[in-house]
């Protein structure tokens, strides 16, 4: 008698050459009778799915094409019995690539995509073999091409993004854009809020900007990188991107999630646009926030925002204004700062409430190989814009020259100004009412 739990389905991985794989590892929560029917129910959906065998669904079909149930975890971990109810459970699930092709919408489609809708279901994880990887190019310029561009051989890169996020003229953004570049900034972006409005349009953003760029440059010999934000639809995104770099911008700032994975890296791949790309992160907590349903942090802002191709990517930062976990925030870092087969590592820039006393804490988390992004977090220094730029760098400074901060600050008087106004990174307390 033939076992209903089929064994082409419920596998080893070591009976599987993982290389033609992508394991799935999901976070599910049931009070389902039969655990390994519910995770074997998983890995047809999203394979062949048929939940009644069909006269085409051979078995040459299922051997090379269903998905494979290659670990099932109760948690806590039972043996002898198991309460009743609904319980939790690690379940991985080993995809074949074949299936999907070397590209994000497909991936996503396949590893979440019908059973999306359903409860209780997280993806934690996604493990890509590189035969998968390969398909991708990746980062143009990756953390080393940015600090390259910007002569920064060490420290943290040191952003800004126009502020108010929309509705000032061009004249006003100009202004301002040359003020953030003579008072040092290195990266200059426009907020995720404006893309083409009818009171700054893109066209003649970027020609303002780019004209007090090079103003600054021939001033003092600084030079910014300008990441116009080109959001649109795709055929449009395009064109904006085009357009930008024959205007003269140096980089190209998406709202990577709000476009579509795969937009992204139409524009990395594209052999016109030899610029940076930054990903921004709105819209991305509707795909990550949920406790038992999307999917992890990690794999939205890291692994997918590598792979398709992301010089810079920003997120929320534990310590700042926007409710975060530590451990979350350094996980992000990590996915994109770690060898990942033959990718190029990316910039992580957490943001959302910096200052220059929190910048310790985050050096010391995930090391200089960020940027530090910030708005009130220098607009705001009670010295001015300038001094809220040194402050940020000089933050950075005592970190890499291994002084405590407030030891530093006694010398540095724009950082001993932001110190006394905000004060230091503390694990107990909030300047912030969000995460009060």
């Amino acid at each position: 008698m033939n076992s209903k739990y089929d064994p082409i389905i419920f596998s080893q991985s070591e009976s599987l050459n993982l290389d033609e794989y992508i394991v799935a590892t999901y976070l599910m929560k049931s009070d389902t009778s039969d655990l390994l029917m519910r995770a074997g129910a998983v890995a047809v959906e999203q394979t062949t799915g048929t939940w009644m065998p069909v006269p085409d669904e051979t078995e040459e079909v299922r051997q090379n094409h269903v998905g494979r149930v290659i670990g099932v975890f109760p948690v806590p971990s039972y043996e002898a019995a198991a309460p009743e109810g609904e319980k939790s459970s690690i379940i991985r699930i080993a995809f074949p690539w074949k299936n999907i092709g070397q590209q994000l919408p497909e991936l996503l489609s396949t590893v979440f995509g019908n059973i999306s809708m359903t409860n209780n279901l997280k993806v934690l994880d996604l493990e890509f073999p590189k035969s998968f990887t390969d398909g991708f190019k990746g980062p143009k310029f990756g953390i080393k091409g940015i600090r390259k561009l910007l002569d920064i051989k060490e420290r943290p890169p040191v952003m800004a993004m126009i502020k108010p996020c929309t509705g000032i003229p061009i004249d006003v953004i100009k202004r301002q854009f040359k003020k953030l570049a003579l008072a040092g900034v290195d990266i200059i972006k426009d907020d995720e809020l404006i893309a083409n409005p009818v009171h700054a349009p893109l066209k003649e953003r970027i020609i303002a900007c780019v004209e007090a760029s090079n103003e600054v440059y021939e001033e003092t010999g600084h030079r910014v990188l300008y990441f116009p934000n080109i959001t649109d639809r795709q055929d449009i995104m395009l064109e904006n991107a085009k357009m930008a770099v024959e205007l003269g911008a140096n980089g190209l700032m998406l709202n990577a999630h709000a476009s579509g994975y795969g937009a992204l890296a139409a524009l990395a791949e594209n052999p016109d646009l030899n610029v940076p790309l930054l990903a921004h992160p709105c819209f991305a907590g509707a795909m990550y926030l949920g406790e038992n349903t999307g999917l992890s942090s990690h794999i939205v802002h890291g692994k997918f925002m590598r792979l398709d191709g992301a010089d810079l990517v920003v997120y929320n930062c534990a310590y700042g204004k926007v409710p975060t976990l530590k451990e979350r925030y350094i996980r992000i870092a990590q996915s994109l700062q770690s060898p990942f087969h033959d990718l190029k590592t990316t910039f992580p820039s957490p943001c959302a409430g910096i200052h220059p006393g929190i910048v310790p804490a985050m050096m010391k988390d995930i090391g200089n190989d960020m940027v530090i992004g910030a708005g009130a977090g220098m607009h705001a220094h009670p010295m001015g814009l300038k001094a809220g730029v040194d402050a940020l760098k000089q933050a950075a400074d005592s970190v890499l020259k291994n002084i405590p901060i407030e030891e530093y600050a006694k010398d540095h008087e724009e950082l001993q100004a932001a110190i006394d106004l905000w004060g230091v990174y503390d694990p107990n307390k909030s300047i912030f009412e969000l995460t009060k």
